[in-house]
């Protein structure tokens, strides 16, 4: 059975949680856009433990209005999680200047696997002494090379970040420069 994740963004305006996603009219109908879904429950389970993790449950009625108004018909159900964490925290998670969430000298061949998906992760690293005590022709098999657990938290924490950055950016240019202190993320969990 799939788990379906929906996430949105709110942020902390004059002292109530409002939802900063846009609204798009579709078949005659306001409909919230979404900062980030996913379909599937082994690639995202990851992401949302280290939400819950760094963050917390909330309750349906802890929702901004308008998540509640979108929501109303799981306000009951029991089987429905609502995870929150600070956006703060969250890009705390991230090591400043760490693009990938690994590093390391492996194999050339096991670098063409893992792109081309017939391996899922790349496992037989060398460390930096080892490869200096190869040969040439030793040297010329290995390369340095950078990866992100497709379903670790790492590579969604980026992509989540990277939404909610343009989601603040464009709220500040339609409704002016108001700071906005406080800004988290809510995952709902069906």
């Amino acid at each position: 059975m799939s788990t379906s994740y929906f996430l949105y963004t709110e942020a902390y305006i004059d002292n109530k949680w409002v939802c900063i996603n846009p609204t798009f009219e579709k078949e005659g109908k306001r409909r919230l856009a979404k900062t980030y879904e996913s379909g599937s429950r082994s690639y995202f389970s990851q992401t949302a433990d280290k939400i819950e993790e760094i963050g917390r449950r909330l309750r349906f009625d802890d929702l901004s209005a308008e998540l509640q108004a979108r929501y109303e018909t799981c306000r009951d159900d029991e089987f429905v999680r609502i995870l929150s964490a600070e956006v703060n925290i969250m890009r705390g998670c991230l090591p400043p200047g760490q693009a990938h969430e690994h590093h390391g000298i492996v194999l050339k061949d096991s670098v063409f696997a893992y792109e081309s998906g017939d391996v899922e992760d790349l496992y037989e690293l060398i460390t930096p002494e080892e490869y200096a005590k190869l040969d040439e022709v030793g040297k010329q098999l290995y390369q340095y090379y950078e990866w992100d657990d497709p379903m670790g938290w790492f590579v969604h924490f980026k992509e989540i970040l990277e939404h909610l950055h343009w989601q603040i950016h464009d709220w500040q240019n339609v409704y002016g420069d108001e700071a906005i202190k406080k800004c988290r993320v809510v995952a709902l969990v069906f």
